[in-house]
């Protein structure tokens, strides 16, 4: 009975985390946001231009000046296209005009690799000679309309330690609480978890990066991300069965299971907010 009363919150916790990342699709989404220096004056539209003439209907077009929408198709007769006013091959999220905060964010899985920006506004429309390729999974640039030129972007070394720790502090945090609850309390056991997680998430996001990298396809990273946690599970129950000292084996092994578990899932809600948090400070 008593064990039962020390697992009863473990279990609690992994099912309520696992329930809520199968509820919603709460994982982390590829973005682009742009902020615009110099704006033209009045309305004006701001979309990505990509080499893909598909139809996948992002916006309704009924609710957006038809002149402005014109502008930002100027360039179709070249080989590019509009992702929001022509369409993606597969869903992107994002609006033609500015957000509340003055921002221009793209995001979800039809976000395209290579794009320009262009621009429609009552002056006419204009967009970058040279096209801009992401390299990383949340990107930030700075478009300055005066200049039609790409003035800023995201610092790839900053945006890869963002990364990191976005899911490396959620994980610490989650699994330290799962370490106390599951009896191990000495320190040895704590610089045991630290270390690990160190290691594993450190060969998550080198394992990701470079697949990404490599290939070139962002959407690697939701068909990668499982196997690749797989992994991770298996390499931190043999560790964690070596390594701690307190208990049985089988609670060591336990305890690696669902903490893994529990972290990968309630490691997805914050991910988004942290990462953007963190950006802010590069």
């Amino acid at each position: 009975m008593k064990r039962l009363l020390r697992t009863l919150p473990c279990l609690l916790l992994c099912l309520l985390l696992l329930g809520s990342s199968a509820s919603a699709d709460m994982g982390p989404k590829q973005s682009v946001t742009i902020t615009v220096t110099n704006a033209p004056e009045g309305v004006y539209y701001l979309d990505l231009l990509h080499q893909a003439d598909w139809d996948y209907s992002n916006v309704d077009l009924e609710e957006y000046d038809p002149d402005l929408i014109q502008g930002l198709r100027s360039w179709e007769d070249e080989g590019w296209y509009p992702a929001l006013a022509h369409g993606t091959n597969l869903p992107l999220f994002g609006d033609l005009t500015p957000g509340t905060d003055g921002t221009h964010t793209f995001s979800y899985v039809g976000l395209p690799d290579t794009f320009r920006i262009a621009v429609s506004s009552a002056d006419g429309a204009q967009a970058t000679e040279e096209p801009f390729t992401r390299t990383v999974f949340h990107t930030e640039l700075v478009y300055d309309y005066a200049t039609n030129t790409v003035t800023k972007s995201t610092s790839t070394v900053g945006y890869y330690l963002t990364q990191f720790l976005s899911t490396f502090v959620p994980t610490l945090v989650v699994e330290g609480i799962l370490l106390w609850l599951f009896g191990f309390r000495t320190r040895r056991s704590v610089v045991v978890c630290f270390i690990v997680n160190l290691a594993t998430q450190a060969a998550l996001h080198i394992l990701l990066g470079s697949a990404i990298l490599a290939v070139g396809a962002h959407y690697l990273y939701y068909l990668m991300l499982v196997p690749v946690e797989v992994l991770i599970l298996l390499a931190e129950a043999i560790a964690y069965g070596l390594l701690l000292r307190e208990h049985t084996p089988r609670r060591r092994v336990g305890y690696a299971v669902c903490a893994n578990l529990t972290s990968y899932a309630a490691g997805f809600l914050p991910l988004y907010f942290i990462a953007q948090f963190l950006l802010g400070w590069w």
